[in-house]
């Protein structure tokens, strides 16, 4: 065992002996779910999926040995960044009907508790609909959690929040705490906005409407990285990481915890 970390059990780090000796005390597998999207100039396409990834370790050595964590899903639903050179997108059929294979075939291995670790705010509708088909097609009970969103006060704290910003100072500061080689600390940059053509619109509402990023940025940055520090990602993570725990420990059977 690599003893550089707390001790943790992944899949992709075990043999199906390991996995078998170990099944008895896993109570919960987490599904880490990102994208491979443009970040602007302040980080690169794998951003969503290693903070994801780094996220769901974190919970894996803090309830160790209940929890296994399973191989990042590294697309999601990203056609609004299209226009950026490099992003890869998903349809939502698609992206949902991997992860409920996902699942299905762990579950078919006895698990039975999945919660979905999202670092990318454009497979939320997707994710809500894949929980209601688990529950009903194979009588789970999973939850999806997003990482910045549990901690959305200390996130205000350090300026946009998740739902208004992308590859800004909440995010980039995540990431200088979770995975620093994501970062390019040398070219960091705050946005470009557009001016709104609609009032009252926003990714974030009241009124919705279909866009692209390139209708809202020119650099494919909303918020400003500039000011983006590690201590800050800690802060952020550490309240996310305390209070998904706390839920998980009620959630998912909290005796077994």
């Amino acid at each position: 065992m690599d003893m550089e970390h707390a001790p943790r059990h992944t899949l992709w780090d075990m043999t199906w002996t390991e996995l078998d000796a170990a099944a008895h005390d896993i109570d919960l597998v987490l599904v880490p779910v990102g994208s491979t999207v443009q970040h602007g100039p302040n980080s690169v396409f794998s951003s969503d999926a290693v903070r994801a990834n780094e996220f769901a370790l974190k919970i894996a050595e803090r309830l160790y040995p209940r929890v296994l964590v399973a191989p990042v899903m590294p697309f999601g639903i990203a056609h609004h960044h299209m226009s950026f050179p490099g992003t890869i997108s998903l349809s939502p059929e698609t992206f949902t009907n991997v992860l409920f294979e996902v699942v299905e075939s762990l579950a078919e291995h006895g698990f039975d508790r999945f919660l979905f670790v999202n670092a990318h705010p454009g497979n939320e509708a997707a994710l809500d609909l894949l929980l209601g088909r688990l529950r009903n097609k194979l009588d789970l009970s999973p939850a999806w959690v997003s990482i910045s969103a549990l901690a959305s006060d200390d996130a205000q704290a350090g300026g946009r929040g998740e739902a208004s910003e992308h590859a800004g100072q909440n995010e980039i500061s995540q990431l200088l705490y979770l995975a620093p080689w994501t970062v390019r600390t040398g070219a960091l940059a705050t946005n470009e906005l557009l001016e709104q053509e609609y009032p009252f619109t926003s990714p974030e509402g009241p009124i919705h409407v279909a866009y692209t990023f390139d209708e809202l940025t020119t650099n494919g940055v909303i918020g400003d990285a500039r000011a983006a520090s590690a201590e800050l990602g800690e802060r952020i993570v550490t309240t996310a990481l305390d209070r998904v725990c706390t839920f998980v420990k009620v959630f998912f059977d909290g005796d077994a915890f």
